[in-house]
């Protein structure tokens, strides 16, 4: 079963994409960019340049690709294969993101972690980076001319871009761990783009790896000058550090999180808790039956209806969906793991019906406009309003007019000797109404 990508993309990528976005000047790039953005000059590349592997096409390779995809719950890529002594793998694109390993990357790393590099390239599509990302190494190449902004106002987010696309390698690497089931291979992976390839002799000491990360953070948190000196060397970095990456991995492998959605994928006929597909805010205004069977599908079975019947807004529409809670709570995000048995309560706005609003009102009926609209309408018109709204002791009197325009007009009606009154307002099946008829004399 695919997994929602919010079950592990990382904290530090949320916060930094944020952090991204409220850059000042962001909004004005992002909008130069789509000016010029052209998805297909990337397809004419491949197609031209790269070989794009296939069933037919090193099938090996191409057919690590179709299950990571389905357990990732994403739309197979296309894959290419470029000419470059240099071990690499990337993702760019937008609405058909495509992936890219190299020559270079299948000189260096052994077959059995391949499909791991491909698993953390569909975890940025999964993780809806490709965009950004795309759009990243571009600004970050120096090609701003095209953009039309100047040098100087751009640093700030080339900066910021770097950061987050640091960060956003940590959520495709656990989207890598999931599909692998563990992290050993990732943090092989690691080890192996830091120099161990495959055609090093000897044997890989991934504990001697690791304890380079826990050396590095210690080195970093204890003196404030190598902080400035790492911000200094690796600002611009678009990848973070090889051994950290391992570390992160191998320390997510241990965490509740990763325990809940293996056993997520694993279990599925037998777990206790899921995760929640959906936020406080996804349902609003959407009509709640379609709201309880989304959720009824993703394997919620306690689920209660709450109806409004006073109209809370004036846009508000029949059936939509106002609140949904979980446990009681009205504020939790997509990701956040409940129990399976938890108290979900949508509320709804539904009018009361005419039936409904019957029952309430035995023997009355509600009468359809007001004493205003009445005035001047043709008196035949009238009465067959009232009696089609089921009221029976209709009485006509006449008032005579000099005005010939309104003869067999509505002068003012009465009921039960009221002659104001409002729509909607419920009276007496056999209340006395009687219409004031203007008669030309």
């Amino acid at each position: 079963m695919a997994i929602n990508p919010n079950l592990f993309i990382h904290e530090a990528d949320k916060a930094a994409l944020n952090a991204l976005k409220s850059v000042p000047g962001f909004s004005t790039v992002l909008k130069a960019f789509m000016n010029v953005w052209n998805e297909k000059q990337f397809k004419i590349r491949n197609m031209s340049t790269n070989l794009r592997l296939s069933e037919e096409q090193l099938p090996k390779y191409y057919n690590m690709l179709p299950p990571i995809c389905e357990k990732l719950g994403i739309d197979i890529p296309e894959l290419y294969l470029e000419l470059d002594v240099r071990p690499n793998a990337y993702t760019s694109g937008d609405t058909n993101p495509f992936i890219v390993i190299t020559s270079g990357l299948l000189e260096t790393m052994p077959e059995e972690l391949i499909p791991t590099i491909i698993a953390h390239e569909c975890g940025h599509i999964a993780c809806r980076h490709v965009l950004y990302r795309t759009m990243g190494k571009i600004i970050l190449s120096g090609a701003i001319a095209a953009l039309g902004i100047p040098g100087i106002a751009i640093l700030p987010i080339q900066a910021a871009f770097a950061y987050w696309m640091r960060c956003s390698e940590y959520s495709a690497d656990r989207a890598a761990v999931i599909c692998d089931g563990d992290a050993s291979k990732m943090a092989e992976v690691c080890a192996r783009f830091a120099g161990f390839d495959k055609h090093v002799q000897g044997e890989l000491n991934m504990e001697a790896f690791l304890n380079q990360a826990v050396e590095y953070n210690e080195m970093m948190s204890e003196d404030q000058w190598n902080k400035t000196l790492e911000l200094l060397m690796y600002s611009y970095n678009t990848h973070p550090l090889n051994a950290v990456r391992a570390y992160e991995c191998l320390q997510w492998e241990k965490s509740d999180q990763f325990i809940k959605v293996k056993n997520y994928l694993e279990n599925n006929d037998t777990i206790d808790d899921l995760p929640l597909e959906w936020s406080d805010r996804t349902y609003l205004y959407r009509d709640y039956r379609e709201v309880e069977k989304e959720i009824r599908d993703y394997g919620f079975t306690n689920i209660k209806l709450s109806r409004v019947i006073e109209k809370p807004g004036f846009f508000t529409k029949e059936n939509q969906t106002l609140q949904v809670t979980v446990n009681d709570k009205i504020m939790y995000e997509e990701g956040d793991w409940v129990p399976l048995a938890s108290k979900i309560v949508i509320t709804y706005y539904s009018p009361l019906t005419e039936e409904e609003l019957i029952k309430l009102h035995p023997g009355e009926r509600r009468m359809p406009n007001s004493s205003r609209y009445y005035s001047r309408r043709y008196v035949d018109d009238v009465i067959n309003e009232l009696y089609d709204a089921g009221f029976t002791n209709i009485k006509v009197k006449e008032v005579f007019n000099g005005n010939e325009r309104l003869s067999e007009t509505v002068n003012m009606i009465s009921i039960n000797g009221k002659a104001s009154f409002s729509r909607d307002e419920w009276f007496s099946i056999d209340s006395e109404i009687v219409i004031f008829v203007n008669k030309f004399i």
